[in-house]
């Protein structure tokens, strides 16, 4: 973890230390829902939160250094006269892509692609009704990560985005799985 914010504060020093090639920066708060309901006893709740910082050292590429805070609710009980089950999952994710668009920044839509890395910790609490809390705590974890997206200028400073962000996640024995996340939010450019 030392590693990557040591990475991540040197590419910021080293963008904000050469505004003469700084074109702009942009600032990004996006958010993403999903809710699924089996029946009155089953169901599955997840929301994210993400702030995003992107420095433009050319016209159409960008570091992009971001925060996420998710959240995932899920509610199980097989049958009437089984235990409520209750699990809650907490992730947080610091990430640094590059950003390639592959329009202007007066285009009306600028499609992009990232990549990079991001730093993950995590955390999951399991509540089974009459019984004991426990916590699964997996060590943090840097892992790489890409995504597509869209940005759609509304006015000058301010746009809409659009993203599907993937991340390879180590579930253990050397195993990894692709979490993702489609977000919607609004940019800000300054």
């Amino acid at each position: 973890m030392k590693k990557f914010l040591s990475l991540t504060l040197l590419a910021v020093l080293i963008s904000t230390s050469l505004p003469a090639y700084a074109l702009f920066t942009e600032l990004g708060l996006s958010y993403g829902r999903k809710t699924t309901t089996f029946d009155k006893d089953n169901s599955f709740d997840s929301e994210s939160i993400t702030g995003s910082l992107s420095l433009y050292f050319l016209e159409r590429l960008a570091l992009e250094l971001s925060y996420t805070d998710a959240t995932g609710l899920r509610e199980e009980k097989a049958s009437p006269s089984d235990a409520r089950r209750t699990t809650t999952q907490k992730s947080q994710i610091l990430g640094a892509d590059l950003i390639l668009v592959f329009a202007d920044k007066t285009a009306l839509f600028q499609p992009y692609i990232k990549g990079g890395g991001a730093q993950i910790s995590r955390y999951q609490q399991i509540k089974i009704e009459g019984q004991d809390t426990y916590t699964i705590e997996p060590e943090s974890v840097t892992v790489p990560s890409y995504g597509v997206g869209l940005k759609i200028k509304v006015t000058e400073a301010l746009g809409i985005k659009l993203s599907y962000d993937v991340w390879k996640t180590p579930i253990g024995d050397g195993l990894q799985t692709d979490d993702s996340s489609i977000r919607a939010g609004v940019t800000w450019a300054l």
